[in-house]
């Protein structure tokens, strides 16, 4: 049996049935979170330790892990663990890459539509003045049909929004690093461009890149001013990907129509300016927080962790070129 560590609490519905596969040790019992002076006392016999974005795992705990071979993470975002640090000390770091697409990506499309229609903006205005009264030509919302759609970012979430857009009567562009094949273009409905094509193009734009050195401030103040001043923009992926200031800049002065982001450069706060403005959705990083996916994520996270334990690669695996050397590939 592994011994695994848990930061926070989790159901015990999910953890049931690794029951005979890991001895959870942290928060349990009834205790909902523990400090990390506990965790780095707790982790120097644990094989894995259960990783979670409010609980920060950096090298300094990682040391403290004398048998530590796994971090396994709930969610798909991992820059709150060193990863560079894991893979120097040949610690495998595990993901949740598909208990958080489906709903990832219906939670863009929540906030797609809801700016682009001003869903929010009219029910705080309809309860502040509760009355049904609003101009016959006014002009803040956009029809979709026939408008241009651009997905920055085309992993697993990016295609998965690219779907839900199908039915809509739009045309989808794309950027990422990695072109797909064009039987795969196809199949989609989509079109490649470069970054600066779709930023330049679209009248939609929505985020789904990862946070790395690349992609911190990928979009600021520059590339507000190549978009249409119509424009609007959509983030489901990290907070530092769009440069915080050059966003309220925009929104404040036109450069664009809207915005909606479920992430911030500086989370868990934001500021008093950007809960201000009126044209910008903000929700605080909710976009996986069902409870069937967060159950899903907590399994797919296990699963994983319990592969890589087992000698067993997972489809998870973030730094798999560990894997790799230790195989001698």
């Amino acid at each position: 049996m592994f011994k695994l560590l848990l930061p926070y609490e989790v159901p015990a519905s999910v953890l049931d049935k690794y029951k005979d596969t890991f001895e959870f040790v942290g928060a349990v019992d009834g205790k909902e979170e523990i400090s990390m002076d506990e965790a780095k006392e707790l982790i120097r016999d644990c094989d894995a330790i259960f990783s979670m974005r409010v609980f920060p795992i950096p090298e300094e705990l990682l040391a403290c892990g004398e048998k530590l071979r796994v971090v396994t993470n709930h969610g798909v975002g991992y820059d709150h663990i060193d990863v560079t640090a894991c893979s120097r000390r040949g610690i495998l770091a595990i993901n949740t890459p598909q208990a958080v697409c489906e709903p990832t990506a219906e939670f863009t499309m929540a906030l797609l539509l809801g700016i682009t229609k001003g869903i929010t903006m009219f029910d705080r205005n309809l309860r502040w003045d509760r009355v049904c009264n609003i101009g016959v030509f006014f002009d803040r919302d956009i029809l979709l049909y026939g408008k241009t759609v651009g997905i920055v970012g085309f992993g697993r979430i990016g295609q998965a929004v690219a779907r839900r857009l199908q039915g809509f009567g739009v045309k989808i562009v794309y950027y990422d690093p990695i072109r797909q094949p064009a039987e795969r273009e196809a199949e989609l409905g989509v079109e490649y461009r470069s970054f600066d094509e779709l930023i330049a193009q679209a009248d939609v734009i929505t985020c789904h890149l990862p946070l790395t050195e690349q992609t911190r401030h990928l979009i600021s103040f520059p590339e507000f001013a190549k978009m249409k001043p119509e424009a609007y923009l959509i983030n489901a992926a990290r907070g530092p990907i769009v440069e915080e200031a050059a966003l309220m800049d925009a929104l404040k002065t036109k450069k664009i129509r809207g915005a909606a982001t479920d992430v911030f450069e500086f989370e868990p706060n934001i500021s008093e300016e950007m809960a201000g403005i009126e044209n910008l959705i903000i929700t605080p990083h909710v976009g996986a927080s069902v409870l069937e996916a967060k159950l899903n994520m907590v399994d797919e996270a296990l699963t994983g962790a319990y592969e890589a334990l087992s000698g067993t690669r997972p489809h998870n695996l973030i730094n798999g070129e560990i894997w790799d050397s230790r195989k001698g590939k």
